[in-house]
C-alpha cells in the first residue's frame, strides 16, 4: 500500500514546485508517495493511506465534483484536511463565524448572490477609499479584484461586482495601507504548531518558490490572533495557513484562513519541509491505530 497521496489537479499534474519539496522529503524518510489528481477517474484512493490535498486549484471553478470526490475520497482511505474542514473552509462565510467567536477580521460588507450593491456609495458609506472585491469561493488571487477611487475605476469596478455577483456571494473590503508597508502576513501551521511566516506580496501568485515573498518573525500579537482563529476551526487541520492585516487602526486582523490548497512556502523556510513531513508521519502513525481499533473490537468476557 502507498503512505501517502499528494493530490493535485490536471493543470499542475507534476505539483507545485513547493510540494515537490514535500515530496522528496517524505520519499527520504523512506515513504512510498504517490501523485495523483483529484478529478482522475482513474485514481485508485483506497490504495493509499494518507491523501493529502494540496495544488487542487480548480475546485473552486467544479465545486460539486470536488465536494462530491472529497466524499468518495474519504470513503475509502483517511483525507487530510479532512471533508468537514474543507466544507467549512471552501465559503468566506467562515470569517463571519471566527468574528462572533471574537476573532477580529478585516472589515467586510457581505452581499449576496443576485443581491444589488452600489460599490461608491458603499464605500462613501463606510468611508473606505479604495475596495476589494473577493468571490466567496475562490482559490488564492482568482477573481480578486482592487477597486481604487474614481468614477472610471468604480464604474468598471461595478462591473466586475455585477459578473460575479450574478454567480456567487461576494465580499467588499477596504483596501487596507498596511497591505503596501506592513504587508499581509502569512502564518504556517501544521497539526496546530506553528512553523514559520512569510510576509506575501499584494496578489502573490500560487506559485510561491522563489523570492517574491520574504520569512518574518511574528508578533507574539500576530501568534495568538492567528491560534485564535485556528481554535475556531471545527476539527484540527493537517497544514493551515492563517493570513493577516492590519487594519487603519494599526490593529492585526485575519484576512483568509487557507485550509483547503494553500501556498506554505516551504521553499522560503527551510526547516518546514520537515515540519510538514513530521505531521504527515504523526498522520500515518494516528491512522495506523485508529484503523487497529477498528479492525480489533473489544470483546467483553460472559458477553454474548
Amino acid at each position: 500500500m502507498i503512505d501517502c497521496t499528494l493530490v493535485t489537479c490536471e493543470k499542475v499534474a507534476d505539483l507545485d514546485p513547493d510540494d515537490r519539496l514535500l515530496m522528496h522529503e517524505l520519499q527520504a524518510r523512506g515513504l512510498t508517495v504517490s501523485i495523483e489528481s483529484w478529478s482522475d477517474p482513474r485514481a485508485q484512493w483506497g490504495a493509499s493511506r494518507l491523501c493529502i490535498v494540496r495544488s487542487t486549484w480548480d475546485y473552486h471553478e467544479r465545486y460539486d465534483e470536488f465536494i462530491a470526490w472529497v466524499e468518495h475520497a474519504a470513503s475509502l482511505t483517511v483525507l487530510k484536511n479532512d471533508p468537514r474542514v474543507l466544507r467549512w473552509n471552501a465559503h468566506k462565510s467562515y470569517l463571519k463565524e471566527l468574528e462572533w467567536l471574537g476573532v477580529p477580521i478585516v472589515p467586510t460588507a457581505w452581499v449576496s448572490r443576485g443581491e444589488p450593491c452600489d460599490l461608491a456609495e458603499l464605500a462613501e458609506t463606510r468611508g473606505w477609499h479604495d475596495v476589494v472585491l473577493k468571490p466567496a469561493r475562490g482559490a488564492a488571487a482568482h477573481q480578486v479584484t482592487l477597486v481604487r477611487r474614481g468614477a472610471a475605476s468604480f464604474a468598471a469596478g461595478q462591473a466586475q461586482f455585477g459578473q460575479l455577483a450574478q454567480k456567487q456571494d461576494v465580499l467588499v473590503q477596504p483596501y487596507l495601507r498596511s497591505v503596501v508597508d506592513w504587508g499581509e502576513r502569512a502564518l504556517i501551521f501544521f497539526r496546530g504548531h506553528y512553523s514559520h511566516a512569510v510576509r506575501k506580496k499584494p496578489f502573490d501568485t500560487v506559485l510561491v518558490v522563489g523570492t517574491r515573498s520574504s520569512l518574518v518573525e511574528p508578533k507574539p500579537e500576530e501568534l495568538d490572533i492567528a491560534a485564535r482563529a485556528l481554535a475556531g476551526v471545527p476539527g484540527r487541520p493537517l497544514y493551515a495557513r492563517v493570513d493577516l492585516l492590519r487594519d487603519d487602526e494599526d490593529r492585526v486582523c485575519v484576512n483568509e484562513v487557507e485550509l483547503i490548497e494553500p501556498g506554505l512556502y516551504l521553499g522560503v523556510h527551510e526547516p518546514a519541509r520537515r515540519h510538514f513531513a513530521d505531521a504527515v508521519e504523526r498522520e500515518l502513525q494516528f491512522a495506523t491505530k485508529t484503523k487497529s481499533r477498528r479492525s480489533h473490537p473489544c470483546v467483553i468476557s460472559g458477553l454474548q
